[in-house]
């Protein structure tokens, strides 16, 4: 990851975040904010066709989403049959290449990995995960004790993600120096 980007993707979130209304203490709408891009989502269920049925499996991790050049914009396509927090974190990753102005031709995204790869695999991932939860919002977590399935809950995200988050935003650590000062 590019040196800088950390810190010029916490201050790019709560742009985002602002766009839509939102401070850095509330769950994070990606399908809000696909509209006020006019970013179209395409449900897999919508589709016709054999390969759908192999993607919609309830457990199914071949596809969890892609992101479609259209024209000179972009079309998202999540797969509806994975959880929804799970389909929140899809639909970040991919608006984040969107803002990030990534090169890409078709960008699938599966359980473990997305199609671009390298760098821009993690700026994508690191400012999804600021969209999602904040560095205010986990500082503030972070200050009140929170377990990570409380973040979770607050954040509407899952639990792995959750944890990612307050132990990789820096937050936690924070905290426990100061708590450590002043005892």
């Amino acid at each position: 990851m590019r040196r800088g980007f950390k810190t010029e993707a916490k201050r790019l979130a709560l742009e985002l975040r602002t766009e839509i209304g939102l401070g850095a203490h509330a769950p994070f709408d990606p399908y809000a904010f696909a509209l006020e891009y006019g970013i179209a989502v395409v449900r897999l269920s919508e589709l016709d066709g054999a390969a759908r049925e192999h993607f919609l499996k309830e457990q199914g991790s071949a596809l969890s989403g892609a992101l479609i050049p259209d024209g000179t914009g972009a079309v998202i396509l999540e797969n509806d049959a994975q959880p929804l927090t799970r389909r929140r974190t899809t639909m970040c990753h991919e608006l984040a290449h969107v803002v990030l102005e990534h090169s890409f031709g078709v960008s699938l995204s599966d359980e473990r990995k997305c199609g671009l790869g390298g760098q821009q695999e993690e700026e994508a991932d690191w400012l999804s995960g600021e969209m999602l939860i904040p560095h205010d919002g986990a500082f503030r977590l972070a200050r009140a004790n929170a377990t990570d399935e409380r973040a979770a809950q607050v954040f509407d995200v899952s639990l792995a993600v959750a944890r990612w988050r307050m132990n990789h935003s820096g937050a936690r650590k924070v905290m426990q120096r100061a708590r450590a000062k002043w005892a």
